[in-house]
């Protein structure tokens, strides 16, 4: 074998190792940006455990889930308590709201995130859902409340026969501001 002959396959696989090297590099360096739905989400992310943490501190609330869609035209933020002492519908009110109104604005006074945003987030993409059992961990048994749901401009009042969902009572959201007012 010749010296020629030697140095042209060395250079052919230099090339080619070269170019397995550059194509490595591009891989890792693209995976490692993240985009800005991913940057936006983690900020969400931040902000739900901060949600959290304050609610369980301010009302008691115990975080128990989330929940999200980014679905055009179905776009929601949900966050989801446990709450372990008997509520009147006055009292629901007022933890569904607060906990709405706390959660929204945790979001849309983000600097980060608003940055990524193109408006601040509405209040029709918040959803609150809050589990109320007895002291003892028990289910709280009709006529009274077992779950206070806010979704889509609605707050309703539901009681839990063990078999199905009756609702107790409903209004807007609207409404329910008016009647905190009073």
């Amino acid at each position: 074998m010749s010296i020629d002959h030697l140095m042209d396959n060395i250079t052919i696989n230099k090339g080619i190792t070269v170019r397995l090297v550059i194509i490595l590099i591009l891989f890792v360096c693209s995976s490692c940006a993240k985009t800005e739905y991913e940057k936006k989400r983690d900020l969400e992310n931040k902000i739900i455990g901060m949600t959290w943490k304050q609610l369980e501190k301010e009302k008691n609330l115990i975080p128990l889930g989330e929940g999200g869609s980014v679905t055009p035209g179905n776009e929601y933020l949900e966050l989801i308590f446990q709450y372990f002492e008997p509520l009147s519908i006055d009292e629901a009110r007022e933890l569904v709201v607060y906990s709405a109104e706390t959660f929204l604005h945790n979001l849309n006074s983000d600097e980060k995130l608003g940055e990524l945003l193109d408006k601040p987030y509405p209040m029709k993409w918040i959803r609150i859902q809050i589990f109320i059992y007895n002291p003892d961990y028990s289910d709280i048994k009709p006529p009274n409340i077992s779950v206070a749901n806010y979704e889509k401009d609605y707050i309703v009042y539901l009681a839990d026969d063990g078999k199905d969902f009756e609702t107790i009572y409903k209004e807007t959201y609207a409404e329910a501001l008016e009647k905190l007012k009073k």
